[in-house]
Order: structure tokens, then C-alpha cells, then sequence
């Protein structure tokens, strides 16, 4: 099995290389998930692509994020550029620049990006379809769940996280920053709000914040089920950590990694201690307290404040940090070794570039050939009649509603209660043992939010890509047309600027609760009900849908006041979501008055819409 690991930066790469992995998967300054790295320029991947090549390592680029339309055009140039250099692979999420190079960068190999949400058989098949060569699987998946996607799938490879840090959302699936602050995980920018001190009902702590994933201990049990590549996260880490994490899974023998204390997940049965909130989640190898502690000159030692989340990183011995406010008893970790020899790393790294010969580039693709994707594919179309559409989860709505132009959003809670003549929406995440369920739902039209879906609806249905199958661009949106799409849902996170530059059939939400996360990590058993940040003063609902632990934002977003502005843009089609709402007969006569007035009302958020999403 290829042995893949992260590099954030140069000295990280050649660590890797030097600690025996197969491959190594890098990020460029843009258009990475990991935005905050350091990552390489284009003159470091040209000569550590050309290093890794000469020793038989291989080298997948990260351009796994999704792209607001503006973005395109610099992405192709990009990728003009990266093809020339001949990585061996690139990671992507934009189902837009998938079609790009799959159309005009056959050279390049696809590899579906683990926030592309892969979590079943029949995501897998679809993007196969598409031409990726090989899918990153949710992190959150079963041993036995992987042999069955695995075994009923072989026209793709298979690669999944084995070791690093764990995102307690479903990745693809988290808007916990962008709420926030406007960062989007989707874009690399997460500010890990998850890490965070939160407040619940009746307890405190770091709610949300679980171990890193170790599974050392059950490669013989992966390597029967087919899956191709262990995957090690960390590329916001340091050299030494990929060195160390590299070793063990090139030696099979367990060592330690300066990294937070280890889980299996879900991997081999749930881990009743994934999640321990009086604990601080920190970087190191907890190594005494305040003032209590060893450490060798020049070892590098992080002091943590779990009451406050404050903590304090030096060289001990060499630095002289300031701890008058760190009480005593406050933990100390180790969070680097003075034996790993960084300064020997930075000498090699400079006799590598020193002989790095450049080849010629090549031609790239010519300037907007690419745009042929989207060409004619939705001509102007004369002012259309405005609909509205209300979404809701609990059929006890239509006694208020009446039975015209609803949504009825499925989970394993409600399946039962399928109202006819509604449009059926699927969740985002169907395990692969729940797919018969949902297989025998039969509707007229269908909502999609994972790419699954469409392998488990009939080809004949009507198919909108619901907010969670993101279409930030022309491509992506040709991509899921080509796939039987005929409308698309805006997502939650995405703002009026890059949604007045879609010209294609949208569906904007003007009111709703949008979940923030959903988790497959959590249980009934961790139900904190109320959450609050007090570093932020964000409140949340966590409650459980489907069987997954979700956040839902106190405040709903509220967009009523942006109807005019949507409509003069080419939008007419809206939709209110009333789910995770009871049913209540005065505040539907509201939602209508403030639909038909185009005003707000009450206490409410605009998401991303006006401040934009970075």
C-alpha cells in the first residue's frame, strides 16, 4: 500500500522523502484547503516534483477547493503551468475544474478530494464516471463499510485517512467557520472554531474537539480490503511530525508523533473517549506542569491554559517566555525534540535547488478554450414567473402549507412520512448499508446533495442540486447538467457577488436554519443542547437528524430584504425552509408578509450574503 504523506512546506517535503513515503500531496499559495500552510510557489513544485521523481516518490497537487466563477480563469492558467511541471496527480473538489481537466488536461490525474464527501458505493461509481482515477473516502467510516464500498467498486482506486488530525464535521459538509467569520473550510480557510472553548447546557469545555486518528494497528485489516493509499493529515504541521508519522507507518511499529492523543474513530467501533471536553486537544506529548516539567535545551515546549485556551510555544533554554500569567499546575507538552536536526533539512533543501536544471514550459491551454464547456448551454431566457417553494421535514406543515410546490427534506427519522406530490430531498450523508432505503423512494422530482444521489434516483426524475452539491461556477454547474440537473440550489455559504454572476437556472433560500455541522462522531449521549462561544458570542442548537449530530445557528438567516436585488440579477425562483421548525401558524403568515413585502423581521443573520465569503 502507497504510503501518502502531507507537506505544508519545503522542509516538510523533503522530510517525508527522507522518512521513506511513497508520495507526498503539497498545496500552491492558492486554491488549497490548507490556505494558513506555508505550501510551495511554482518554482518549488517544479524542483520538488523533479527531486521526489528521481527517487521514485510521487507528487499530488491539492486544488481542493470550490471556486467562485471569477476564479477560474487564474485556475486554468494555473493548471497550464502545474501540467507543465508533470505532478503526478491533483486532489480537487470543484466538480467545474474537474471538468476542465478531464477535458483539456488529459495528462493530469484526477483524484477526487475527500471534501467531495465520498462516503458510499455509489458516490464512488459516479465519479468514476466522471474520470477520477481514485476517491479519498470520509474519514468517518467503518471497517466494514470500506470493504463494502471497496468490494462493490473496483473501476476506481481507493485512499483514506489513516493517521492525523480528525474534523468532527463531515467534511464537505461544515460551514462551522464560515458562519463565524466568512472563512470557509470549503476554501481553505477553516479557523477551526471546533478547537474552541464552548459552553453547553450543563457542561464546558472543548466540546467539539476530537482526537487525531491512528489506525497503525489495523493495517493488515486495510490491506485486505483493497484500499490502495494510507493517507497521513498534516500538512499545518511541522517537519518532525511528518518524519516521525511517516516512520511508523513505513515500519509498522508505533511511535510518537508530537500529536494529540490517538483514536481509531469509528475505524474498528466507536471510541466511547473520541471526544473528552476537560481535556485540552494540544500538540505534544504532555510532558509535566507548571513549573513542574523536562525538557532538554533547545527542545521545543508549548505551556496550555485549558480554562482561558491560552497557550505559550519556546525553546527551552534558548527562550525566555513570558508565563506570569499561566497559573500553576497549567499543563506542558513537548511540541518538538532538539535531536530532530531542522538546520540539516534546510542544508540538503539548499543543495537540491542548487542543482535544479528548469525545462521548458509547455503551451498551456489557449486563453478562454476552455469557456466552450459553457457556451450556449443556458441561453438567455425571457423574465420567468416567480415560484416559491417551502422546504420542510415534518408533514405536519401541510395542514398550514397546502400541497403545492414543497420540498420534503428525508432523513432515516422520516422516511415513513413522505407526503405525495412533493419533491424529495435527499441528506447529504446515506451510509452505505442505509442506501436500500432511500433507493425505494419513487418522486417526480428530486433535490441532491452529495454526488451519490445520482446513482440511487430514477434517470427519468427531475433533478435539482440541492445547497450541499455545491455549483459556484458555470463548470461545475455544466458538470452536474451533463449529469441530468435542471436547477440548482445556492449554497448557504455563498455570497450576492459570486451569486450575480451565475447565469443559470438558481434557486436562492430567503429564510431557514441551515445546519452548520453534521457529525457522525457524536451521540445522543453528547446532547449539549445550547452552545455558546464566549470568545464570539455565537450561539448554536445541537440536536440530532438522521442519526447524525448536527449545529444549527440560533438566529436564522433571513435574505427577504435581498429579493429585488436577486430578481434584477435573473433569480426567480425562491424557497423557505421550515425545517427544523414546528409547525406554527403565525410565524408562516410572517414568512409570506416579509416574502411579499421584501423586509426582514425579528432577529436574524444574513450569512455570507452581503459580507462575502472568503
Amino acid at each position: 500500500m502507497e504510503i501518502l504523506a502531507p507537506a505544508g512546506s519545503k522542509e516538510s517535503f523533503l522530510a517525508a522523502i527522507k522518512a521513506g513515503a511513497d508520495s507526498v500531496y503539497v498545496g500552491l499559495k492558492e486554491f488549497n484547503a490548507r490556505q494558513s500552510a506555508p505550501n510551495l510557489d511554482l518554482h518549488d513544485l517544479a524542483v520538488l516534483t523533479g527531486y521526489a521523481h528521481s527517487r521514485n516518490v510521487k507528487v499530488y497537487l491539492t486544488l481542493n477547493i470550490l471556486l467562485k466563477h471569477e476564479e477560474i480563469n487564474d485556475a486554468v492558467r494555473l493548471l497550464s503551468r502545474v501540467s507543465a511541471i508533470g505532478v503526478d496527480a491533483v486532489i480537487v473538489q470543484d466538480l467545474g475544474l474537474a471538468r476542465i481537466i478531464k477535458d483539456f488536461f488529459p495528462e493530469l490525474r484526477l483524484h477526487a478530494s475527500t471534501q467531495l464527501a465520498c462516503h458510499n458505493s455509489a458516490g464512488a461509481k459516479v465519479l468514476a464516471g466522471l474520470g477520477f482515477r481514485r476517491v479519498v473516502l470520509a474519514r468517518e467510516l467503518t471497517l466494514s463499510e470500506v470493504k463494502l464500498i471497496t468490494g462493490s467498486n473496483k473501476s476506481i482506486e481507493y485512499e483514506i485517512f489513516v493517521h492525523g488530525a480528525l474534523c468532527f464535521s463531515i467534511s464537505g459538509m461544515c460551514l462551522f467557520s464560515s458562519l463565524i467569520g466568512g472563512n470557509s473550510g470549503n476554501r481553505g480557510r477553516c479557523t477551526q472554531p471546533c478547537r474552541r472553548l464552548w459552553r453547553g447546557r450543563k457542561t464546558e469545555g472543548y466540546l467539539f474537539s476530537p482526537k487525531d486518528l491512528e489506525l497503525i494497528d489495523h493495517l493488515e485489516k486495510i490491506r485486505k480490503t483493497g484500499v490502495g493509499s494510507l493517507k497521513i493529515e498534516g500538512r499545518m504541521r511541522s517537519s518532525e511530525y511528518v518524519y516521525r508519522a511517516v516512520s511508523q507507518y513505513r515500519t509498522g511499529r508505533k511511535g510518537e508523533d508530537l500529536g494529540r492523543r490517538k483514536t481509531s474513530c469509528l475505524f474498528s467501533g466507536r471510541d466511547d473517549k473520541l471526544f473528552e471536553p476537560g481535556e485540552a486537544q494540544c500538540l505534544g506529548i504532555r510532558i509535566g506542569s507548571l513549573p513542574d516539567f523536562k525538557a532538554k535545551r533547545g527542545d521545543r515546549v508549548r505551556v496550555v491554559d485549558p480554562k482561558t485556551d491560552r497557550s505559550c510555544i519556546f525553546k527551552y533554554g534558548l527562550e525566555k517566555p513570558d508565563l506570569k500569567d499561566f497559573r500553576k499546575g497549567s499543563p506542558v507538552y513537548l511540541a518538538g525534540t532538539a535531536d530532530f536536526d531542522g538546520e540539516a533539512l534546510a542544508g540538503e533543501l539548499e543543495a537540491i535547488y542548487r542543482a535544479y536544471q528548469a525545462k521548458a514550459a509547455g503551451a498551456g491551454v489557449p486563453a478562454n478554450q476552455y469557456t466552450s464547456l459553457i457556451a450556449r448551454v443556458w441561453p438567455a431566457q425571457p423574465r420567468q414567473k416567480e415560484k416559491l417553494r417551502f422546504r420542510i421535514d415534518d408533514a405536519a406543515w401541510l395542514e398550514l402549507l397546502g400541497g403545492e410546490n414543497i420540498i420534503f427534506a428525508v432523513n432515516r427519522d422520516n422516511l415513513r412520512h413522505i407526503p405525495s406530490n412533493a419533491a424529495v430531498e435527499l441528506p447529504p450523508f446515506i451510509a452505505e448499508r442505509e442506501m436500500k432505503d432511500y433507493r425505494h423512494i419513487r418522486a417526480g422530482e428530486y433535490v441532491l446533495n452529495n454526488i451519490s444521489h445520482f446513482d440511487m434516483v430514477p434517470d427519468g426524475a427531475v433533478k435539482i442540486a440541492g445547497p450541499w452539491l455545491y455549483a459556484w461556477n458555470a463548470y461545475a454547474a455544466r458538470a452536474l447538467k451533463d449529469l441530468g440537473v435542471s436547477a440548482f440550489f445556492t449554497s448557504w455559504e455563498d455570497d450576492a457577488l459570486n451569486i450575480g454572476r451565475l447565469k443559470f437556472p438558481l434557486i436562492v433560500t430567503l429564510f431557514g436554519k441551515p445546519v452548520i455541522t453534521r457529525s457522525r462522531m457524536l451521540t445522543r449521549d453528547q446532547d449539549y443542547g445550547a452552545v455558546r462561544s464566549e470568545e464570539t458570542g455565537i450561539e448554536l442548537d445541537q440536536g440530532m437528524e438522521g442519526g447524525l449530530s448536527v449545529l444549527v445557528g440560533k438566529d436564522p438567516v433571513m435574505l427577504f430584504n435581498a429579493k429585488d436585488k436577486l430578481r434584477s440579477v435573473g433569480v426567480n425562483e425562491f424557497c423557505v425552509d421550515l425545517s427544523r421548525i414546528k409547525p406554527d401558524r403565525k410565524l408562516l403568515a410572517e414568512l409570506r408578509a416579509a416574502y411579499a413585502g421584501g423586509r426582514n423581521f425579528g432577529n436574524s443573520v444574513s450569512f455570507n450574503f452581503r459580507r462575502g465569503v472568503k
